[in-house]
C-alpha cells in the first residue's frame, strides 16, 4: 500500500505540466465517445503516436484490462485486454465512491436533500438513532463527503452489518466530525442510505434516471448489501468509456449537452481540496474525490479504485483517461495503471495534441 501511495503522488506530480488552456466546455456526442466517420488527416495524425501502445500494455502492464483517453471529449485512444471490449461491465470498485458525490449534488439541486450541512440523523428512522454517541455535534452529509464524520475506522467488517443504518450510526467516535479525515468504507455506505431516505429511491435507480441515462449510459451494474441499501463505497461495474464520460462531465463542471446535470458550485467544490486528505492515497480529499497539488490553478483530480481503477482528469489539457485493472493485492501493490498513465500516456497525448498552453 505505502508503495502504491508513493505512485500515486508521484503520478500526479509528474502530470502537472507546465502553463493551462481555457477550462471549455467539450460537446461529446450522446452514445458512448467512439470515433465517428472516416478519419481526417488531422484526426489520424492525433492518432498515431498511440499505436505503440497497444503492444507496449500488453507486455509490459498485464495487470491492466482496459484504457480510455479523451481530449477536449473526443476519443484519442481505448485498449482491451482480449476477451473484453468496449460493452464489458468492470468492478470499478471505489471509484463508487466519486460516482455517489455526484448523486449527492443531484438531490440537492432537486431539494430531496436541503443543504450539505444537514444532520445524517434528520434522515434515518429512529431505531437507528438509539444509542448513537451523543458526545459529538451531530455527523452532516458534508462530513460524509469529505470523510470527516469522526467514527473509529471499522476494519473488517460482516456483509451483514455493512448497510445496516444501526449499526453505522452506533460505531465508536474517535474525533468530533469536520476535525480528521479518515478514509472510512462505512462512512460511504452510511451517505447511500441517507441519500436513498432523501430522494426515496435506491441510490442505484436515482443514479439511473438522474445521471446515467441523461448521459447515454445504459449498462451498469450497482450492488445492494443485505439489508437492501446500495452499498456507497464499492459495488458499482461500469464500462470503461462510461468512466472516462463521468470525467468528461466533472470536467465540464456538471454539464453535459447543453444541460447541467449537476449544480456548477457544487461540481466545481467537489474536485477542489476540502481537507488535506491521506492515506492510502496521500492526497489531498474533495468530495469523495482525490485532489493533485496546487501547481496549476486547474489541479489534477480523480477517482481512485483498488487495484488500479481510475478517472484520471487533466483539466490543463481538457484530458480524461479511465483505466480498470485486475482487482488483486499484486496489481495493487504494482500500480501498473498508475504509471502507464504518468509516463506513456501523457508522452503520447503531448505529441499527439502538444503540451499544455
Amino acid at each position: 500500500m505505502l508503495q502504491t501511495r508513493r505512485f500515486l503522488a508521484a503520478g500526479l506530480m509528474s502530470a502537472v505540466l507546465p502553463c493551462s488552456v481555457a477550462f471549455g466546455q467539450s460537446s461529446p456526442s450522446s452514445a458512448p465517445p467512439s470515433p465517428t466517420g472516416p478519419a481526417s488527416a488531422e484526426t489520424r495524425d492525433r492518432h498515431a503516436p498511440f499505436e505503440a501502445l497497444h503492444p507496449t500494455i500488453a507486455a509490459s502492464f498485464p495487470d491492466v484490462d482496459s484504457v480510455v483517453v479523451m481530449q477536449r471529449g473526443d476519443l484519442l485512444f481505448e485498449h482491451y485486454k482480449p476477451g473484453t471490449d468496449a460493452n464489458t461491465l468492470h468492478d470499478v470498485q471505489s471509484v463508487t465512491k466519486s460516482v455517489l458525490a455526484l448523486l449527492v449534488g443531484i438531490a440537492l439541486e432537486r431539494g430531496a436533500l436541503k443543504s450539505l450541512d444537514q444532520a445524517v440523523a434528520t434522515l434515518l428512522p429512529t431505531a437507528a438513532l438509539q444509542d448513537a454517541d451523543t458526545t459529538y455535534p451531530p455527523v452532516t452529509i458534508r462530513h460524509l463527503l469529505t470523510m470527516t464524520a469522526g467514527f473509529e475506522p471499522a476494519g473488517r467488517f460482516s456483509r451483514a452489518d455493512a448497510d445496516n443504518p444501526q449499526f453505522l450510526m452506533q460505531r465508536p467516535r474517535r474525533a468530533a466530525p469536520g476535525t480528521t479525515f479518515e478514509y472510512d468504507n462505512l462512512a460511504a455506505n452510511l451517505l447511500s442510505i441517507a441519500l436513498e431516505a432523501a430522494t426515496g429511491q435506491a441510490t442505484s435507480s436515482f443514479a439511473r434516471e438522474g445521471l446515467f441515462e441523461p448521459m447515454g449510459i445504459t449498462a451498469f451494474e450497482w450492488a445492494r448489501g443485505r439489508h437492501r441499501h446500495t452499498v456507497g463505497f464499492s459495488g458499482l461495474s461500469l464500462r470503461t468509456r462510461d468512466m472516462a464520460r463521468l470525467g468528461q462531465l466533472v470536467l465540464q463542471q456538471g454539464a453535459w449537452q447543453g444541460r447541467q446535470l449537476l449544480p456548477r458550485e457544487f461540481t466545481a467544490a467537489a474536485v477542489q481540496p476540502h481537507n488535506a486528505g491521506g492515506p492510502p492515497a496521500g492526497l489531498a480529499y474533495g468530495y469523495l474525490w482525490w485532489v493533485g497539488p496546487a501547481s496549476s490553478p486547474k489541479r489534477t483530480f480523480l477517482a481512485s479504485g483498488y487495484g488500479g481503477q481510475f478517472i484520471w482528469v487533466y483539466p490543463p489539457m481538457d484530458l480524461v483517461v479511465a483505466t480498470t485493472s485486475a482487482v488483486s493485492e499484486t496489481s495493487q501493490s504494482r500500480a501498473q495503471a498508475l504509471t502507464l498513465i504518468r509516463n506513456d500516456i501523457f508522452r503520447a497525448v503531448t505529441a499527439a495534441v502538444g503540451p499544455s498552453r
